[in-house]
């Protein structure tokens, strides 16, 4: 009896001495509230507290190979220029996922996440870009970051207002038509189409007529809003010539 005594007590003491080994994956931690805590800077424009959660060598890649990186600073004007273009933004509060990991070498990092959900103010066009991000952690600072994100349709929407920016007083005049013409679809606002058409106005599809006036052109729009009580439509070309223009446009419904 006293030898399974003895034996049990020097089997929990052995085990009880094995070195513990750190967790390599969680969801949760130290590493993981300082990222949470960037990205509330982040969507508060506090960029003071931004900076603060990297350390003063750090080097970021935003969709950049690794010998090409800018500073925290440096980061924070390229992030600011780009949100002055918006009128909201933010991380959508579902699909946002954290990580911290600890790679072979023993370092840490947090990966991150995330739907980025911006307005553009000069079109109010939204955008939805996926964002990932990972981040070496040490001494309670990030030291290194890496994001790939897919700029081209917010480069594609710049161009766009650009465009406009430039556009003859003609062109602009005809480019409001436009969108009044779509917002009028987009809410069923037969006031506002009427107020944008000719009161002859004639409307083809496919070689047939299938408005010749006004009140026929609203019950058109009758006949698909109540078909698709969520129908849409949005822009997806124009091309203005004189007074013509190409429109091509998706409508979506249900």
């Amino acid at each position: 009896m006293k030898e399974i005594i003895l034996t049990t007590l020097v089997v929990v003491f052995i085990a009880s001495c094995q070195p513990k080994t750190e967790e390599r994956y969680s969801t949760n931690g130290p590493e993981v509230d300082l990222v949470k805590s960037l990205v509330n800077d982040y969507h508060n424009q506090d960029w003071e507290g931004w900076l603060g959660h990297y350390a003063d060598t750090a080097k970021l890649h935003h969709n950049s190979p690794e010998d090409i990186f800018l500073t925290p600073s440096e980061t924070s004007e390229a992030l600011k220029d780009l949100l002055a273009t918006t009128s909201s933004y933010k991380f959508d509060d579902e699909n946002i996922y954290y990580e911290k990991v600890i790679d072979d070498k023993g370092k840490t990092w947090v990966n991150f996440w995330g739907n980025w959900r911006g307005t553009i103010a000069a079109s109010n066009k939204e955008l939805v870009i996926p964002v990932h991000l990972t981040m070496n952690i040490a001494d309670n600072k990030i030291q290194e970051e890496h994001a790939m994100y897919n700029l081209a349709e917010y480069m594609a929407e710049m161009q766009k207002i650009e465009a406009r920016n430039n556009m003859s007083t003609e062109d602009k005049a005809t480019q409001t038509t436009i969108d009044n013409i779509t917002k009028a679809w987009n809410t069923n606002d037969q006031d506002l189409m009427y107020s944008n058409l000719a009161s002859n106005v004639v409307r083809t599809a496919n070689g047939t007529i299938i408005a010749k006036n006004q009140s026929d052109y609203g019950d058109f729009m009758d006949v698909y809003h109540s078909a698709f009580p969520d129908f849409k439509v949005s822009l997806d070309n124009v091309k203005i010539d004189g007074n013509t223009a190409q429109i091509n446009w998706t409508c979506t419904g249900t």
